[in-house]
């Protein structure tokens, strides 16, 4: 196996070779869904938010994060939401995506941020690096004609600022 190097992703990488990548770990897109991720791909690359692992030219891995806020006690703390990680086939088993991701961790910290999420397909490489399952998504049914004896809401919170448009 060739050398393999982590190093930010530029936006004169070659991103059709990264759209590869994503298509081969996580199935193909349609083309709205390889647009958009393409802009966000590319908007991360110049924003320093997009770390790859490369042998010679060729993608062996990637991962993105992004900037987001996580509400803890009424107040908005920072948050990196990490995406998009993935090792190419070839290059699974030999400690890539480790180094893909302990990377990415040092790039995070070094922006400052106190936390960083991600949805996990797998937890034994992220909870070795520090990331531990947390909160819940939890799902309701309630039935419509419960709604029928809620207040009114607050005329003067209802309207919103002037300058939201009324919906009709």
């Amino acid at each position: 196996m060739p050398d393999v190097v982590i190093r930010p992703v530029t936006p004169e990488d070659d991103f059709d070779a990264q759209v590869d990548l994503g298509q081969r770990a996580f199935g193909i897109y349609s083309p709205a869904q390889k647009a958009n991720w393409l802009y966000t791909a590319r908007l991360r690359a110049r924003q320093g938010m997009f770390l790859g692992a490369f042998a010679g030219q060729q993608a062996a891995g990637a991962a993105i994060f992004h900037d987001l806020r996580q509400w803890w006690a009424g107040r908005a703390v920072p948050c990196a939401g990490v995406s998009s990680v993935k090792v190419a086939p070839e290059y699974r088993g030999h400690g890539i995506g480790r180094r893909l991701m302990t990377g990415l961790l040092a790039a995070i910290a070094a922006r400052g941020y106190p936390l960083a999420a991600l949805y996990p397909a797998t937890m034994p490489i992220y909870r070795s690096l520090g990331w531990e399952l947390a909160g819940g998504r939890y799902h309701a049914t309630i039935p419509a004609r419960s709604l029928r004896d809620l207040l009114a809401p607050d005329a003067a919170v209802a309207a919103g600022p002037a300058e939201w448009p009324a919906v009709r």
